[in-house]
């Protein structure tokens, strides 16, 4: 059985590790925060050894920072749905937030992306989409336990944004910079998915 001191050195060596992890990674804490889902001052308890994250999001940190960064990945990525003639978007997976879509995709939303860079997508979501959301958690999708999710839709063609798709694909994975990230691709009739 290992010593309370041993354990707080271990915390205190991990918190150490972390932070400097996250400099070299050129991440702040808040942006690390809003990745694993915790607040900033969380991340600062860890990285001064007074907490210890809990065991999912050590293995989480752990996969981080062995990960390589490869930005060039990210850019070919975000390059290749921005020319996609599918109705294709990606969002941060846990906020929503629209970081490129497909010209076809921003016909369907009768949208220029520019309004929509950066903002949360979850404001439009119908009640589908909401309950293909809800059942994540049950699925294990935050504890990597499964990346893809295929789902029925019905199309809304008013406001707040128009839908369009019958079924939608959404495939989560992560940047370089360990941000989870979901492609959403919609879909006229059921898709293969292999």
């Amino acid at each position: 059985m290992p010593h309370t001191r041993d354990i707080v050195d271990d915390i205190a060596s991990f918190g150490q590790k972390l932070r400097h992890w996250r400099r070299m990674a050129d991440i702040k804490q808040q942006r690390l925060a809003d990745i694993l889902g915790v607040t900033q001052a969380t991340v600062s308890r860890w990285e001064k050894g007074i907490q210890s994250p809990a065991p999912f999001q050590q293995k989480l940190l752990c996969d981080l920072m062995t990960r390589n960064r490869n930005f060039r990945l990210d850019h070919a990525l975000k390059r290749l749905v921005s020319q996609s003639c599918q109705r294709v978007h990606l969002i941060e997976d846990r906020s929503h937030r629209l970081l490129c879509s497909s010209g076809p995709r921003q016909k369907e939303w009768q949208r220029d992306e520019t309004e929509l860079l950066g903002v949360s997508l979850w404001r439009f979501a119908n009640r589908d989409i909401a309950a293909a959301e809800k059942n994540l958690h049950h699925i294990g999708w935050h504890d990597d336990q499964t990346d893809h999710v295929l789902f029925a839709n019905s199309p809304r063609d008013g406001a707040p944004m128009r839908i369009v798709d019958r079924y939608i694909l959404w495939e989560r994975f992560y940047l370089s910079d360990g941000q989870a990230v979901r492609l959403t691709t919609g879909f006229n009739r059921e898709p293969t998915c292999d």
